[in-house]
């Protein structure tokens, strides 16, 4: 039953707050407004023309992309002040206002859909622009395939290929890549092209190896010194400035390689690709462990990215396996990368729309499984501390694959988009991170906060009597009400707060008398046709005109007073 805005009984009528305790209050919500509004470094810079032809392509494909799950791991009254991408966004702030000096790294695991490179490569792109390079990072000494680009690989000959993927299981150890390469010739041969790159790392196995010597520009830089101890080892060196091209020699066959880290010594991103054909987490759980928890604080990630959970979805569907062990294998796998990386953040990318394929009587009939994965995966992702990011929804959900064929961008498969449509699933995964970073408030210390969020609740009850707001715009507090320019500022603190729901008007979370406030009085009734509370917006000093601001600070002061009208409605009749 709604409490209506009535006195109590025998109440005499709040008296009105003094005017110094509304000017410390309306200091407080200040103060919350600058913490919770977005920060000038997280501000987004303008799409460039190829992001704008994406964002086109996929609009056309009815892709409208999702929001990122970026749970909160700390909270400061009703606010939060710090979520589990944390890690990853105060390192972006680093690049951004020129506090890093160093390169901040993704690891991104997944299948062919990483392996094939387009999506990361617009992540990759989209994310360099902004924050700068920070070199190839993590390179294949060949590619997986007789086929393919070399973007991530170098130009090699002399070279067989084992990967976690495979059907037979290989006697070869895996690390962190899931892919060795071993030479099957006297003298096999790598060569990377460099682009300002100053350091880099040779993961190798001290296997029955020969040496393995690097060269720079045609001269020599290290060898390594096999000792067939059978442990992993990796090689650090050093790059002379201005160099152009890097190469290594297996002098013998039977020579394992895991891979070649290439970076700047600058700030900028870097994005290591760890994709293999045909993977699902129970065969990346065939690596080595220790092995992989190694190379991976080795390379020091502040973000790690999984996508999987369409071969999961296959397999299920062909009784390949079950339900539990797909939970079992995806939640094993996340606890052994993010365990590896403590202080890193994390993130789950759901699988893309899965149909049954060609052969099929019904070829885009989804897959029954799909929906049971995504799930799967986001209940995984949240309880173990990742964010999570729904790949099917932002792609547009139930017969995106369809839509996606219908303009060419499917293989004949009708499992792995191909061109353009890998790098609109690349422009849709890096938005949401993107707008997740910019939409992530920088909090003020949890301290201060606190103190700011006690003074603005105060003590005094206030009148909720219907105030005349002459100065108040229409906000689109309540349904019909256009858009005010005060609207994205409160907006901005309510959503922070994560006090408005999906439902008409102002929802506060949790069991709530009062279901909505507004700052116009003649629209007091919520859709129910339960009251709404008037509330008078704060007197603005004159130095503050932005109308985002403005709105930040009424949204604060809003709060306030839905969370004070809900704590002290024993001061309100029940009709």
């Amino acid at each position: 039953m709604a409490f209506r805005p009535a006195a109590a009984a025998g109440s005499p009528p709040p008296a009105e707050a003094p005017q110094e305790a509304r000017q410390e209050r309306l200091a407080a919500a200040q103060f919350i407004a600058r913490a919770l509004a977005p920060a000038d470094s997280r501000r987004l810079t303008e799409h460039s023309a190829e992001e704008q032809e994406l964002r086109r392509l996929a609009a056309s494909l009815h892709a409208p992309g999702a929001h990122l799950e970026n749970p909160c791991l700390e909270r400061t009254g009703p606010f939060c002040t710090r979520t589990v991408l944390e890690p990853f966004f105060s390192a972006l702030d680093g690049l951004r206002t020129g506090q890093t000096s160093s390169p901040v790294k993704i690891a991104a695991f997944g299948n062919s859909l990483i392996a094939g490179d387009r999506i990361v490569d617009i992540v990759r792109e989209q994310f360099v622009r902004r924050f700068g390079d920070g070199g190839r990072g993590l390179l294949l000494i060949d590619r997986l395939a007789p086929y393919g680009p070399r973007t991530r690989t170098g130009t090699a000959d002399g070279w067989a290929v084992h990967t976690v993927g495979e059907l037979k299981e290989s006697s070869w150890p895996f690390g962190l890549s899931g892919v060795v390469h071993v030479s099957n010739q006297p003298r096999a041969r790598s060569r990377f092209s460099l682009s300002g790159e100053s350091r880099g790392t040779l993961f190798w196995l001290d296997q029955n190896p020969g040496p393995v010597e690097l060269r720079v520009d045609g001269h020599p830089l290290l060898q390594t010194e096999p000792r067939n101890e059978g442990q992993h080892q990796q090689a650090d060196f050093m790059l002379p400035a201005g160099a152009k091209t890097l190469e290594l020699i297996a002098h013998q066959r039977g020579t394992a390689l895991q891979g070649l880290a290439l970076d700047k010594s600058g700030p900028g991103i870097i994005l290591d690709t760890l994709g293999v054909p045909s993977a699902d987490a129970s065969l990346f759980l065939r690596a080595d462990a220790a092995m992989v928890a190694d190379q991976l604080r080795a390379r020091a990630p502040s973000l790690v990215l999984v996508m999987l959970g369409g071969n999961e979805v296959k397999r299920l569907q062909w009784k390949r396996s079950t339900s539990s062990q797909v939970e079992r294998d995806l939640r094993r796998f996340l606890q052994r990368v993010t365990r590896a990386t403590p202080n890193a953040a994390c993130l789950v990318v759901g699988p893309v729309d899965a149909v049954l394929g060609p052969e099929a009587t019904q070829p885009f009939q989804q897959r029954e499984h799909l929906d049971e994965v995504i799930d799967m995966e986001r209940e995984i992702a949240l309880e173990e501390g990742c964010a999570f990011f729904d790949m099917f929804t932002a792609m547009g959900g139930t017969g995106a694959i369809q839509r996606f064929h219908t303009q060419g961008l499917m293989h004949e498969d009708l499992v792995h988009p191909k061109g353009r449509g890998l790098d609109v699933l690349g422009a849709l995964l890096a938005d949401g991170l993107l707008r997740s970073w910019e939409d992530t408030p920088r909090t003020e210390p949890s301290a201060a906060l606190a103190r700011a969020w006690a003074t603005l609740l105060g003590v005094e009850l206030l009148s909720h009597g219907a105030h005349p707001t002459p100065q108040a715009r229409g906000v689109a507090l309540l349904p019909g009400e256009p858009e005010g320019p005060w609207t994205a500022g409160i907006r901005r603190v309510l959503d922070t707060a994560r006090t408005r729901g999906p439902s008409p008007g102002l929802s506060l979370a949790g069991p709530s008398s009062l279901k909505c406030a507004t700052l116009v009085p003649r629209l007091g009734m919520a859709a129910d046709g339960s009251g709404c509370l008037p509330v008078t917006p704060p007197p603005f000093p004159a130095g503050l005109q932005d109308p985002f601001q403005r709105g930040s600070v009424v949204g604060a002061w809003l709060l306030a007073e839905l969370v004070r009208y809900d704590t002290l409605a024993s001061a309100w009749q029940v009709p």
